[in-house]
């Protein structure tokens, strides 16, 4: 089950909390990271210098990778050539300490410190909220980032990590401070404050074979699985419930409304029904007028008007334009018919060329079914008057 839920449940978002213990007591590097997929993106890299700062400006709910590194933390290279220190690496007493180890060649170089101080550390934590899911310490881990950084010498919290031939050589924790330095990895500016977290960050999601460390059995990485699952699941089936109960309710409303509606009809009289008929047929009459004058083609009838004054010579003026014109004089209590489809253009001008062209125009003209020239006379000034009937294809 706890597999399964591994599975669905994945830890792609967390904090990777670097506690440093000094002279003055604990500072803390926290770096926020998303996973997606294979790629980890830096959400947020911040310093802390107070444990109260931490826990108020830090998310408890995402899990925690705890890092610990200063004072009380030892570190050592063992040269497996060197039978000294093999009979010293065969000397510890795992059991009451916290290490993190790190092979690279012939050597081991390994990080730990006193198990009583850690504990500590973690029941703090844990005493705040924080779900710790795994412990590490010290800085070696940064050279699992040695081919993202290509550098012979690597500035690693407060150590010089050296390497020969791509492999962690030596280290040297110089007498002064060192200084700030930056490593930009997959295009974050990684500090190497901040670096150690990141290399424990990268064997918690890869488990290279050459880092062996403590395993603490008391950290319930289960039930942090099972919390989260019941935070999703939990909430999914909430908003579920919610949703369906949402439903429910708009489902009665839509069908009680559907309802009254029927009742309401059940009891109309003869009198309302026949007066809806009434009113349907005049709706039909009135859509009829409109089908006759045209007024429901797909195209407005200004659209008619413009293209024809658009498509007109400079020197041809026109009188008059009736766009769907009515074929009698209009009377009173008389029905008004329309000649559908049709429209009729009155104009003059003294250049008869022009005139042609522009009747040659408006056979190119799409819309344009036919046109017919009713009259074309000239008057005592020598001007042309004429008239013409156009016929608008079905559109």
């Amino acid at each position: 089950m706890i597999a399964f839920l591994s599975k669905i449940i994945k830890i792609n978002s967390l904090h990777v909390v670097g506690v440093i213990k000094n002279d003055n007591g604990e500072s803390y590097n926290v770096l926020t990271i998303k996973k997606k997929g294979s790629k980890i993106d830096i959400v947020a890299q911040r310093i802390f210098k107070t444990f109260d700062d931490l826990i108020s400006k830090t998310d408890a709910k995402l899990p925690v990778i705890l890092v610990i590194n200063g004072k009380g933390v030892l570190n050592k290279k063992i040269d497996f050539d060197n039978e000294s220190d093999i009979n010293w690496q065969k000397n510890i007493d795992y059991s009451t300490i916290y290490h993190t180890s790190l092979k690279s060649g012939k050597n081991n170089f390994i990080s730990f410190s006193r198990r009583n101080t850690v504990d500590e550390t973690i029941l703090k934590l844990q005493k705040s909220h924080f779900q710790i899911v795994d412990i590490y310490i010290g800085s070696f881990l940064s050279a699992l980032l040695y081919n993202a950084i290509k550098k012979d010498t690597i500035t690693s919290g407060d150590l010089l990590l050296d390497f020969e031939e791509e492999k962690l050589f030596d280290f040297s924790k110089p007498i002064e401070p060192v200084k700030k330095e930056s490593y930009e990895i997959e295009k974050d500016n990684i500090t190497n404050k901040v670096l150690p977290l990141y290399g424990a960050l990268l064997h918690f999601f890869l488990k290279q074979p050459e880092v062996s460390k403590t395993k603490n059995d008391t950290l319930n990485v289960e039930e942090i699985v099972y919390k989260r699952a019941f935070n999703y699941f939990g909430a999914a089936m909430l908003i579920g419930f919610l949703v369906s109960l949402l439903t429910s309710y708009l489902l009665i409303q839509y069908y009680g409304s559907k309802n009254a509606e029927l009742n309401l009809q059940s009891v109309y009289s003869n009198q309302s029904y026949q007066k809806i008929l009434d009113l349907e047929k005049q709706k039909e009459n009135k859509i009829n007028i409109l089908k006759e004058s045209g007024y429901l083609s797909s195209k407005f009838l200004s659209y008619y008007g413009y293209e024809l004054m658009k498509s007109v010579p400079s020197d041809l003026s026109l009188n008059e334009v009736n766009i769907i014109p009515a074929n009698k004089e209009v009377k009173a209590n008389k029905k008004m018919l329309f000649e559908s489809k049709t429209i009729s253009v009155k104009g003059e001008t003294f250049n008869e060329s022009s005139f042609n062209n522009w009747m040659e125009g408006l056979k190119k003209m799409d819309w344009i079914e036919h046109f017919e020239i009713i009259s074309l006379r000239k008057d005592k000034k020598n001007k042309s008057q004429f008239e013409i009937k156009i016929t608008i294809k079905n559109v």
